[in-house]
This record gives structure tokens, C-alpha cells and sequence, in this order.
């Protein structure tokens, strides 16, 4: 940014904006590549939820033989049909280094402050170094953040990761960052608007029959909710049961850890003496009956 500002005699806020969209066009491979793998997990939806269902179902049996045996089976099919799950989580792993140099850089920018950017913005916003007196940049970045969620975060897209309570969460979002941002200087706030806007244009791009075939992108089967072996159960369901299993799993371990240092105590320590009478003797009741008799 310092480069475009001095050397290219660019305004800071375009200095901003230029960096962000060089930045995000060098990581514009690693959209490609999460985007082939999520096609190819949701098209594969149906046979992984159908294995991942026989999972649960021995996990909440305490079958961990069979569990890890649909485990197993799992892993293979992934590697029969190329899929990877960690691969949708390249382009967040890499754009959170990047938001964070951004932030912190620009921050430090703002609070010396660099006397430039008294006058780097424009239009309402020409102290990049204070906040949006009057709350636009920050209004705009929970706006078209939420846009890009919806647009983007496609029910296909969030089934093909197993991920479905995301989307309430990622829907969220936007309404939990704007109190946070409103005191954030201008500057943040210019990268942190481009961004957005970039992301955006980048998914609408995407979204294109064409673009996709050109980039090798597998066109997303939408699946039916009723053909799906594991259906969408809805937000408070679908927590009151991830609560569940890890109670039961949580549960079916302590039992194991239990059984597990009973095992070894009776193995090691001296036998338990768990008779009320010497079994090879007859029992005191007969042996007073005997004697009354006689």
C-alpha cells in the first residue's frame, strides 16, 4: 500500500482498495480448488450421509467396532471419489492471516496517525484515521457481508460440507460485527468494504454456467430434503440433539474407562471375595437342620 501510495501516487483509500483486489486475485486458485471440491461433495452427498448415518447409529448403540468400521468405509469412499472436506476450508485458513495483517496494519496506520490519511478518503469519509461519524461504512460492511453470505453459503454448499447449523450462525453474523465496527477507523473499514464487494462479485462470477465448465467445476446436483438419508432437522432440533450425542458419547467413554480399570484391578489385586459362605461347604442352614435331626 505504502508502494501505490508513493510510488503510484494513488489516495490511501485507493491504495486500500488496489491492494485488496491484488491480494485476492493471487488467491483467486485457491477459490477454484475449493469450489471443484465442493461440487464434488455435494454431488456425493447421499452416499456420505448414508455411511455417515450407520456411524451414528453404532455410536449410540456403544458398537465401536462397527463405528470404526463405517469409519473406515467412509474414508475410503472419500478417496475413491477425490473428496476432501479440509479443502473447503483452504479459503478461510488463507484469508485469515491476510484479514489480520490488514487489520493490525492498518490500525497501527490510523492510530499513529500518518498525516496523509487525514486526507486519504473521500466523499464522508476523508479522515481515514477516525470512525464513520455517520455509521455508512459500517452499515455497508454488515450489508454486503450478509449479501455475500446468502448469495454465496447456498444450502448445497453447506449440506455438501456437513454443515448445516452453519448457515444460522454465518446469517448472524453480519448483525453481531456492526456494534464492533462503528468504532473502527475508516481505513479498516475502506479494506474491509472492498473485500466484501470482492467477495461477492467473485461468487456471482462463479455462480455462472460457463465460468464453471472453463474452470472444470462440476454443476451442483440440488438433492431433494426427503431423498436424503440424514434430513435437515432445523436449528433447536438439530442442537438438542448434537447435545445428546455427545452426552451419549461422553457417556459411553466414562463406561469404558470404568469397565477398563475394574478389568485391571481384578487382573492385578488379590480375588474379591464375593460369597457370604464357603461354597464348598454345605450351607450353616443345612448343617444346624442335620444336627437338630439327629
Amino acid at each position: 500500500m505504502e508502494f501505490l501510495h508513493v510510488s503510484c501516487s494513488l489516495p490511501w483509500w485507493t491504495s486500500i482498495v488496489v491492494g485488496t483486489i491484488v491480494v485476492r486475485c493471487l488467491m483467486f486458485p485457491l477459490v477454484i480448488i475449493s469450489q471443484r471440491n465442493a461440487a464434488k461433495m455435494n454431488n456425493n452427498l447421499p452416499g456420505m450421509q448414508k455411511i455417515q448415518l450407520k456411524m451414528t447409529e453404532a455410536r449410540e448403540r456403544g458398537d465401536r467396532l462397527n463405528a470404526a468400521r463405517h469409519a473406515q468405509e467412509l474414508m475410503q469412499f472419500m478417496k475413491e471419489k477425490n473428496l476432501n472436506p479440509l479443502k473447503n476450508m483452504i479459503v478461510p485458513f488463507a484469508q485469515a492471516p491476510l484479514f489480520i495483517s490488514f487489520f493490525v496494519g492498518l490500525r497501527g496506520m490510523s492510530n499513529l496517525p500518518i498525516d496523509s490519511m487525514h486526507t486519504g478518503g473521500m466523499l464522508w469519509f476523508v479522515d481515514l484515521t477516525v470512525p464513520d461519524q455517520f455509521y455508512l461504512l459500517p452499515l455497508i460492511t454488515s450489508a454486503t457481508l450478509a449479501l455475500t453470505i446468502e448469495v454465496g453459503t447456498d444450502a448445497a454448499r453447506l449440506n455438501s460440507a456437513n454443515m448445516g447449523m452453519m448457515k444460522y450462525f454465518l446469517r448472524a453474523m453480519p448483525f453481531f460485527i456492526f456494534p464492533f465496527t462503528i468504532n473502527f477507523s475508516n481505513a479498516i473499514l475502506v479494506y474491509w468494504v472492498s473485500s466484501n464487494f470482492i467477495s461477492l462479485m467473485q461468487v456471482m462470477f462463479l455462480r455462472l454456467p460457463k465460468v464453471r465448465e472453463y474452470f472444470k467445476i462440476e454443476k451442483m446436483i440440488v438433492h431433494e430434503k426427503t431423498n436424503l438419508p440424514i434430513r435437515d432437522k432445523g436449528f433447536v432440533r438439530g442442537v438438542s440433539e448434537s447435545w445428546t450425542n455427545m452426552k451419549l458419547t461422553r457417556e459411553l467413554e466414562e463406561r469404558q474407562r470404568i469397565d477398563e480399570m475394574n478389568f485391571m484391578r481384578a487382573g492385578r489385586g488379590a480375588v474379591k471375595k464375593t460369597f457370604k459362605y464357603n461354597p464348598t461347604q454345605p450351607p450353616p442352614t443345612t448343617i444346624q437342620a442335620k444336627k437338630r435331626d439327629a
